[in-house]
């Protein structure tokens, strides 16, 4: 062995034990004391977790005050009881009569120690206005409840209706060495509640016969007929029939009555003694029938002022737009006089 094998031979010999080295310090020392490491960060965090879950503590007890402020009791056969009463209440209130009900005691979800569900399963059968009287006082329920399972059907060759309903409420068990204070129960519903504006919102589904379309919807009678007929406003010649959008360009198709020939115009064009702006297609109350909403209109500049043209309506029926419902980035206009310019095609009305 030569001088120069026996250097590479020592060096080689200093690299394995180094790395033996390296390796018995790194188990003995360097491993143990990683996880220590980590074990002491992941102790922290769950230090740190439980301080801010004590600190919202007081939150969580006053939550649960207000919750069991709302409840029927702390015993489970009492509340139940008590939750059977008031469903008879609410169920008198709406006009639902107890010959034709069905009431079944049902349990559900439970925590042992801290709550259990509660409740029972309503079958009862009536008038469908009665059924939404019913429906209406429970969204008014002061109690903390839930209503599952919600089921209507109809019943064949009459005119009331089947309704299946599971109510259900929580019974909280307080801690140790505490209690929670609970709601008052009473049998009395205020009728009035039924006399409520709310309430005259879901009247239209009750003159409707929801199962049998073929009979004709119960209309109330007019309390008084209208002395005079208001007069037909004239619809004029020319009609606002599509805003079609072909490649990003929306054409304007104006339909002539007394030809049946389709007219097309484009932004920019003179229409009806102005100049088509634009082609609104926002939703946007129907002149005159607020109740009703138009999908799309042409935006008219006449003078000084924006007027529209609803789909579907006649040229002569363009209106001037309120200011709120101008489309956004349209420019002011100055007063200044209309201009007096023939609409090509002849299409003014």
């Amino acid at each position: 062995m030569n001088k120069r094998e026996k250097i590479l031979a020592a060096a080689a010999g200093l690299i394995v034990v180094g790395f033996v080295t390296y390796m018995a310090i790194n188990r003995v020392f360097l491993m143990p004391a990683a996880r220590q490491f980590n074990q002491a960060r992941e102790l922290v965090i769950q230090i740190e977790e439980a301080r801010a879950e004590k600190d919202r503590e007081p939150s969580y007890k006053t939550r649960l005050a207000e919750l069991a402020a709302k409840t029927y009791g702390t015993d489970e056969l009492k509340v139940s009881e008590k939750v059977r009463t008031r469903i008879t209440a609410v169920l008198a209130a709406s006009g639902l009569g107890a010959e034709r009900l069905t009431l079944k005691p049902i349990t559900g979800a439970r925590a042992p120690g801290i709550y259990k569900e509660v409740g029972w399963m309503v079958q009862v059968r009536g008038g469908l206005e009665k059924i939404i009287n019913f429906l209406y006082l429970m969204t008014k329920e002061p109690h903390l409840h839930r209503l599952d399972n919600l089921m209507i059907s109809p019943i064949q060759a009459h005119s009331d209706v089947d309704l299946q309903v599971k109510y259900a409420t929580l019974v909280l068990y307080p801690p140790k060495g505490q209690t929670l204070a609970t709601a008052k129960v009473t049998a009395e519903i205020d009728p009035a509640v039924l006399e409520g504006p709310d309430r005259k919102h879901y009247q239209v589904i009750a003159t409707r016969d929801l199962f049998r379309p073929y009979i004709q919807a119960r209309r109330p009678k007019p309390t008084a007929p209208s002395p005079t007929r208001p007069p037909e406003v004239p619809r004029g010649r020319y009609r606002l029939v599509g805003l079609p959008t072909w490649g990003g360009k929306t054409d304007v198709l104006i339909h002539d009555s007394s030809s049946g020939n389709v007219a097309r115009y484009k932004p920019g064009d003179d229409l009806a003694g102005g100049t088509i702006v634009m082609v609104d297609y926002r939703p946007l109350p129907m002149p005159g029938k607020p109740d009703i909403l138009s999908s799309s209109r042409i935006v008219l500049r006449i003078g000084s002022e924006y007027h529209a043209v609803e789909l579907g309506r006649y040229l002569s029926e363009k209106h001037t737009l309120k200011a709120e419902h101008l489309p956004p980035g349209l420019p002011e206009l100055k007063a200044t006089p209309p201009a007096k310019t023939p609409s090509p095609k002849g299409a003014t009305q």
